[in-house]
């Protein structure tokens, strides 16, 4: 899904793919590269690894339980933020192997996704 796909979403359709690449970052953490990977890691980034699958998938179910009039006023007003995280993240989950990267790009979508929904 390259940035051209993202430039004219709805609102239904940017919740949609901002859920698609939750749940495609969700089987890229659950992959045996990804957990493969995760080994090189020290303790304290595994640790912090596993918080963020976690924050993920709770902003997954989240988007999942939440009904389209919930949510359109703050899909609307971070429309292009959103837009391109998806896009960055969809980027990322491609170097599964590269797990810092994938981390680091899932926070930072996480950071938008957290400004349409309540991650609590």
């Amino acid at each position: 899904m390259g940035d051209s796909t993202l430039d004219a979403l709805t609102p239904h359709e940017l919740r949609n793919a901002m859920r698609s690449a939750l749940k495609s970052a969700l089987e890229s953490m659950d992959s045996d590269e990804f957990l493969d990977a995760l080994e090189e890691l020290t303790p304290e980034e595994r640790k912090a690894a596993a918080i963020t699958r976690g924050e993920v998938f709770r902003a997954w179910r989240r988007l999942n339980n939440l009904q389209l009039d919930e949510i359109r006023e703050q899909l609307v007003a971070n429309e292009a933020a959103l837009r391109q995280a998806t896009a960055e993240l969809a980027k990322a989950k491609a170097g599964v192997d590269q797990v810092t990267v994938l981390l680091s790009t899932a926070n930072e979508f996480l950071a938008l996704v957290a400004k349409v929904i309540a991650l609590v």
